[in-house]
This record gives C-alpha cells, structure tokens and sequence, in this order.
C-alpha cells in the first residue's frame, strides 16, 4: 500500500496554540484535539510542539505555576515530515525516535499532525 501523509492527517483536527498561550489553554486544546500534542507557532511559522508527555514531565519536575506560556513548555525542532512522505516513512520515524506524532509540514508552514493510531486505523502495522 503507497498511502501517503497526505492522505491522512487532512482527517485530524489542528492542534494550534501561539507562544503566549497559558498553560491552561495549552491543556485544554491538547484535549480538544485529542492527538496528544499541540504546534506552536508564530506568524513566521512552526517554532516548536508540546505534548501530553511534556505536560506531565514538567508536573513531576516543577510546580505547575500557572503563568506558564507554551513558550515556556515547548521542544524546540520538533520531529516533521512532509505531506508527500510515504505513511512507512513516518512510522518509521517514529519507531526511531519513540514518539507517537509527527508534525506535517510544507514549505515551513504548518499543516497538520499524523499519529501512530492514524497508521494503525488504515492497518499498516
């Protein structure tokens, strides 16, 4: 099967928070979109993202001060693919890195995010 990104994560919801997003916001639309990370972005384009992963490391590190901005939390680079990439080629990002999303990205702009669950919903794995 020769399914590419493209094919999939148009079907996501875009998690997408800006760098003075409260932590609360930040938390809330992780849940909103239900994919376990959000970007983090400007006007200029991606900057970094933020998972569920690093929300609960930095409650198991730190208090939880809620003046906190996404700025604050983020990872900056985050691991990306392009739309055009094979879905083999993101999973095997993923195994690589041990992560569960990539962030789908054209020409630096931000487009979307395809998850592990993504690939294993069209039976690749």
């Amino acid at each position: 099967m020769y399914l590419r990104v493209s094919d999939i994560y148009p079907l996501n919801e875009k998690p997408e928070v800006r760098l003075d997003t409260p932590l609360s916001e930040v938390i809330i639309e992780i849940t909103a979109k239900r994919l376990g990370c959000t970007a983090v972005t400007n006007e200029n384009g991606l900057l970094g993202i933020i998972t569920d992963g690093d929300l609960r490391r930095m409650l198991q590190t730190s208090d939880p001060n809620v003046n906190r901005t996404a700025g604050d939390l983020m990872s900056r680079d985050p691991q990306t693919i392009k739309p055009s990439a094979l879905v083999s080629e993101a999973l095997e990002i993923m195994n690589k890195r041990s992560i569960t999303q990539l962030l789908v990205v054209k020409n630096g702009e931000y487009l979307g995010v395809i998850h592990l669950h993504d690939i294993i919903k069209e039976g690749i794995i």
